[in-house]
């Protein structure tokens, strides 16, 4: 009891950084933490200086501490916690005092931290225990604001003790801590300044200058000055080391005073990974391209319409990551399959690898079962391994046309038909017994020139005449000896041998199976300005944005692509927008509605489409409309052309299975659409005015969006289907290149420096079935147009039909912009 008739006159500083060496004992003060501020402080010990800074916590983090004062000859012992649940900063702690020449007490604090990643707001709670009567009837509150605006700058403002507190002798009085933080070079760098003076004591207030410095990864150093401007404040020094490992980290603090030192050990503990001391060769993963292209979804969470972001997309944003990061060092491609990926995305891949080359890393792919498509990636590694029995099934390239008119005349079933272009084939694969030339020779040219992109691509890679490649494809199943002895492998490999080669690779790296760019704790200040990438994936039709949860079936639902360009458009952290396009097209007014919304969002920002396996028909059509177009060397394009196309089942239903149907109109086109008789010559004329007048439109808006005249358009679409390479030869795209290069043109169009860091964030991405019943709000009344969405086909019979080369979409009524055909090239 001895100091506390003497409280009610000292400063009330209630604040753990440099300035509590030479504070007054008031219980509220708390243990001394190594320099801070308030303003730079985001970790669990936020709770005792500014509880706004548990917002900043984003994973589970425990610190101990334990503090020897000997100025003031007393010992503390401290254990914070922190997490965050939702965006909700939690914290609590617990923290012992024990003074030779004060009561002994120990402190149990609480809070939370609410707010965005640019500005939380905090509140916490402190309670005391004590065998001192009035400390153990003591209770405070503290608030705090962090802002964080910009990279470089930090701002807080902190109200401790708020309700100041009395209880018998001890009086508390508000304190309030003014901080400002800097970082003029970046995160390695940071300065804080705090003001911190009790109610009504402004001039007698204590200045605290605060500096934080990453001397390497994993080495930080600290240290901080405090002192007042009028006599009575004492002079504070103190000085700071921190070394860290991922998930642990040490720190040693000594400060003091004119009458002695203090010292501070720290221990963190944290489930978020910290940047860590580098070991010396860098880190090596594996990367299995089957297992993370297959994806790990749940099907009966994705029936739920929970699902993940498209794999492509997750794995090429994982690929540019890597490439940048400076702990990376090499890379095993694991090849085993490639799902969900044809030639397009296929050569996407490739050219990442070549870029994570280029940035130094060391690149090595092993093969356990490839087809030609598997090994035209793998060619992009540095050094290419197979196990004595690895399939390899690098055999040539072929393209499959199915046709079913055979079929349907056994079956009696007839098909109407209106189309415009005898390039627009789709309906052959009903109509007809076998392909029309126009069909072979849009497929043929397709074929000739994806030939030719392999052969240069692992030729010059292999650095082997074409002459080799014919031979290794003449071999129908090459054995993995046979293509070492032509140089298309670097060596066999047992399992036991794979660690070896890993070291010779690279010599003094270490690897890591848990692996991950950009996984350590990001200490950045601010909001990274963003792009979006809005996918149009699968088949287009109205409604929002859907797919199977067995993955059989995709589709890109108007309604979602729309909300996500309006959504990206009016988002001011969004510089710029990327439409990621692979579809083979669909119905005609969805394809519109998009295109609209595309021409919409690129009055106000700049919106690059980038193409992947394909974008035909309805893909251009919604694509078309971008500042800019890009297409992969392969990407499946143009296709510009519409039909309708309807079964007649009298032949089946009726000859066959005894059915009758009897039809009453008063219209002559009361029955144009009907599915029991052929159309009648009248009809045929109007349904084909109908596509004419579609494909017009059509022809007309791409011949705006390209800036050339109708005539010339009109010359190569008519439905024909051209190469990436072919479509920029005739101008319809710009360039040719994938996601990555789109994102860099988005950047360049938007103006943002090449130094700046940008975040990509998926806009619209697809949902399970289920997640549709109830629309997306906030889209344009021009969408109340589009009709319900029709039931997906079932799982299995989508599956059964894409093997056999037929697209269920025909079945569907109304007018459709679509491939000519199903092509697949193995």
């Amino acid at each position: 009891m001895r100091l506390l008739a003497l409280l009610p006159l000292l400063s009330s500083l209630a604040l753990a950084q440099t300035s509590t060496i030479v504070q007054a004992p008031v219980p509220t003060r708390g243990m001394t933490l190594p320099p801070t501020g308030a303003a730079l402080v985001d970790e669990a010990t936020s709770l005792s200086l500014n509880p706004a800074g548990l917002g900043f916590v984003n994973a589970g983090q425990l610190f101990y501490l334990h503090e020897r004062n000997l100025e003031r000859d007393s010992v503390a012992d401290g254990v914070f916690l922190g997490a965050n649940l939702g965006g909700l900063g939690l914290g609590g702690a617990m923290e012992w005092i024990r003074g030779r020449h004060e009561p002994h007490y120990r402190r149990t604090s609480l809070g939370l931290s609410l707010g965005s990643p640019t500005l939380r707001l905090g509140a916490s709670w402190h309670g005391f225990s004590s065998s001192d009567d009035d400390i153990d009837a003591l209770d405070t509150f503290d608030v705090g604001l962090t802002a964080r605006p910009l990279r470089a700058l930090s701002l807080a403002a902190v109200v401790k003790d708020l309700n100041a507190p009395t209880e018998g002798a001890l009086e508390i009085k508000r304190g309030y801590d003014f901080g400002l933080g800097l970082r003029p070079f970046g995160e390695r760098f940071t300065l804080g300044v705090d003001w911190l003076f009790s109610e009504g004591a402004f001039r007698e207030g204590q200045a605290t200058y605060t500096l934080q410095a990453e001397v390497i990864p994993g080495v930080r150093l600290g240290g901080g000055v405090s002192h007042g401007f009028v006599s009575g404040v004492p002079l504070a020094l103190q000085l700071a080391a921190t070394v860290d490992t991922g998930h642990l980290g040490v720190t040693y603090a000594a400060g003091g005073g004119e009458d002695g030192t203090d010292h501070v050990i720290g221990v963190r503990l944290s489930s978020e990974n910290y940047r860590s001391l580098r070991p010396p060769g860098g880190v090596v993963t594996m990367l299995d391209l089957n297992d993370v292209l297959a994806g790990g979804g749940s099907p009966l969470l994705a029936v739920l319409g929970v699902s993940e972001a498209d794999p492509f997309l997750r794995l090429s944003r994982w690929l540019d990551l890597a490439a940048k990061d400076e702990r990376l060092s090499g890379v095993v491609l694991k090849m085993e399959g490639l799902p969900g990926v044809d030639w397009g995305k296929a050569e996407e891949l490739r050219q990442a690898v070549l870029r994570l080359r280029a940035s130094g890393k060391r690149v090595m792919a092993v093969l356990l079962s490839v087809d030609d498509m598997g090994y035209f990636v793998a060619t992009a590694a540095e050094r290419i391994y197979a196990m004595p029995e690895s399939m390899l099934s690098i055999n040539g390239l072929a393209a499959h046309l199915q046709t079913f008119g055979g079929t349907m005349d056994k079956l009696g079933v007839k098909w109407d038909v209106a189309r415009v272009g005898k390039y627009k084939t789709a309906p052959e694969q009903l109509t007809l017994s076998e392909p029309s030339d126009a069909s072979r020779e849009a497929v043929g040219a397709y074929l000739d020139n994806e030939v030719s992109w392999y052969e240069r691509a692992v030729t010059e890679s292999r650095k082997v005449p074409v002459e080799k490649l014919h031979e290794l494809w003449t071999a129908g199943l090459p054995t993995p000896k046979r293509a070492l002895e032509l140089g298309f492998l670097d060596g066999l490999i047992h399992p036991s041998e794979l660690d070896g080669k890993v070291r010779e690779l690279v010599p003094r790296g270490r690897f890591s199976a848990a692996y991950s760019p950009r996984d350590e704790r990001e200490g950045r200040w601010g909001q990274r300005r963003r792009i979006a990438v809005v996918p149009v994936l699968g088949t287009i039709a109205g409604g929002t944005s859907r797919e199977d949860p067995l993955g059989f079936s995709r589709i890109a639902g108007a309604e979602t692509v729309v909300r996500a360009l309006e959504s990206a458009k009016s988002d001011p952290s969004v510089v710029a927008i990327v439409l990621r396009v692979d579809s083979g097209g669909g119905e005609v007014l969805a394809s519109y509605i998009m295109y609209q919304a595309v021409l919409d969002a690129a009055k106000e920002k700049p919106v690059i489409a980038s193409m992947g396996d394909a974008a035909a028909s309805g893909g251009y059509y919604a694509a078309m409309g971008a500042t800019e177009l890009l297409a992969l060397p392969t990407t499946i394009t143009g296709s510009i052309g519409v039909f309708y196309i309807k079964p007649a089942l009298q032949g089946l239903l009726g000859d066959k299975l005894g059915m009758n149907q009897e039809t009453l109109s008063r219209s002559p086109m009361a029955d144009v659409f009907g599915t029991w008789e052929p159309w009648t010559p009248e009809q045929q004329t109007a349904v084909q005015q109908w596509v004419d007048a579609s494909y017009d439109m059509f022809i007309t808006e791409v011949a705006k969006a390209r800036k050339k005249d109708k005539a010339d358009i009109d010359a190569i679409a008519r439905g024909r289907v051209w190469s990436g390479t072919d479509a920029l030869a005739r101008g319809l795209v710009d360039r040719l290149g994938g996601l990555h290069d789109a994102v860099e043109s988005a950047r360049k169009h938007a103006g943002v420096a090449p130094s700046e860091e940008l975040d990509l964030v998926l806009m619209g991405e697809a949902r399970g079935f289920f997640s549709g019943l109830g629309g997306e709000p906030g889209v344009r009344a021009a969408l109340a147009l589009l009709p319900a969405p029709a039931e997906p086909f079932p799982a299995a019979l989508s599956h059964l039909a894409r093997e056999a080369g037929v697209n269920l979409e025909l079945l569907r009524p109304g007018m459709k912009a679509m491939m000519p055909f199903t092509l697949t090239v193995r």
